[in-house]
């Protein structure tokens, strides 16, 4: 009876937003910086960022823009993951290839100190479409301890206001809007209680869940010389409480009589974490620009997943407090910015991200690891319009994971592609 008990592994539009989305998982359940400026630049891209999506980025930055933009920043990214059991069987994913949406829009008023930006995001997510074969395969391992297919999509509305405190200091600070979607599919045996059979032959149990949680950012840029640039920016733990529908079929009526039904309630809860960015820029000349960038991210907060599925609980396992323990991690990089003029510019970097889960919770639902991301970008500006393309190449450090005594080699490999459409009146 291995659904969502110990053995159950955690799962964890606006517009186009919400009809699009797809997730990945980049580092814990966080993704990429959007943009083709922000990929471009992953490893320092706080400190001189200047086009719409410093909305997310660096708020505080907003105050230095003198005309409303807007930029359209879709993402794609392809993401395969593969882990080889020691007893033989594999595990493989599926559908590598997932879509990202991302929209920013910046509105300087009419006191000149004062700018308005709003950002809609998708900056967390999870994506594990596994085959159905190997160790997903009848008599597989991960047959009935872990789900074959789950996504945890957010959307995130993100007013800010920068304001130019004096010619050096700008500030900026919002709110963070998310909206959160949790859905997971899992094989689930035939299973009997105190000699009664409840689930009557091999079935599939799913739920899906949403829910709201507010949050809050805070930036400041220091323009400490004219060559030199440092910036500090905060975002708040995000609580999203989730409700919806947990499903299963097959129940027998001995099942239905002590009050299992095939379709009951749904809740969980996740904490979002709280990030902690520092970066320093430096003009080495005109045309060059360089940054080193660090960020500290509160992944603590996703310490255990409680799933209470109402009147079925008890047909799961009774006790889902399944244990995380995951830690705060941080990344650090530095990039490099070259202007050709005309509005051309060449964007790369390099950046190092830690793995937030510890081996003892790694699975794959989660598939993650220390990681060295190389991008680059190039953007391009005109009087009015904005357009870019960004790429990163993501090594995954190679880690064990274990399932029911059995160790497996898990290996992960991760291209992004984003792109940037903008215009400026």
């Amino acid at each position: 009876m291995r659904f969502l008990n110990r053995g159950f592994l955690p799962v964890l539009s606006f517009f186009y937003l919400m009809s699009a989305a797809s997730v990945l998982n980049a580092e814990g359940f966080r993704n990429a910086a959007p943009g083709a400026y922000a990929l471009g630049q992953s490893g320092g891209r706080l400190a001189f960022i200047d086009d719409a999506s410093a909305v997310t980025e660096n708020p505080a930055n907003l105050a230095d823009f003198e005309k409303t933009e807007v930029l359209l920043a879709p993402a794609f990214v392809y993401f395969t993951n593969e882990v080889e059991y020691s007893n033989g069987q594999k595990a493989k994913s599926d559908d590598p290839l997932k879509f990202l949406p991302n929209a920013f829009v910046v509105f300087p008023t009419s006191n000149e100190k004062l700018v308005i930006g709003l950002g809609v995001s998708v900056p967390f997510g999870l994506g594990a479409e596994w085959e159905q074969t190997g160790a997903f395969a009848p008599g597989g391992i991960l047959r009935y301890t872990a789900p074959y297919s789950s996504e945890l999509l957010t959307v995130r509305i993100n007013p800010n206001v920068a304001y130019r405190v004096n010619e050096s200091v700008s500030i900026a600070g919002g709110l963070d809007l998310m909206y959160s979607r949790l859905k997971l599919e899992q094989f689930f045996p035939p299973v009997g209680l105190a000699g009664l059979q409840l689930v009557s032959a091999e079935t599939v149990a799913e739920t899906d869940m949403d829910g709201w949680g507010v949050g809050a950012n805070l930036a400041v840029t220091w323009d400490v010389t004219e060559k030199d640039r440092l910036v500090a920016t905060w975002r708040s733990e995000i609580p999203v409480d989730y409700s919806g529908d947990g499903s299963i079929g097959n129940l027998t009526p001995e099942a239905q009589a002590l009050g299992f039904t095939e379709n009951g309630d749904a809740h969980t809860e996740i904490t979002f974490p709280q990030i902690f960015g520092l970066g320093y820029g430096r003009k080495i000349t005109e045309a060059l620009v360089a940054e080193v960038q660090f960020e500290w991210v509160g992944f603590s907060s996703f310490d255990e997943l409680n799933l209470d599925f109402g009147q079925n609980t008890a047909l799961f396992g009774g006790n889902n407090v399944i244990q995380q323990d995951w830690k705060d991690s941080y990344t650090l990089g530095l990039s490099l910015r070259y202007d050709f003029g005309d509005g051309l510019r060449l964007h790369g970097s390099y950046q190092y991200f830690e793995s937030p889960i510890p081996d003892n919770t790694l699975s794959t639902t989660i598939p993650d690891a220390d990681q060295n991301a190389f991008t680059v970008g190039l953007t391009k500006k005109w009087e009015m319009w904005y357009v870019g393309f960004g790429y990163s190449y993501v090594l995954y450090e190679d880690r064990t994971t274990t399932v029911a005594g059995v160790s497996g080699k898990m290996k992960s490999n991760l291209n992004l592609f984003s792109l940037s459409l903008g215009a400026a009146f």
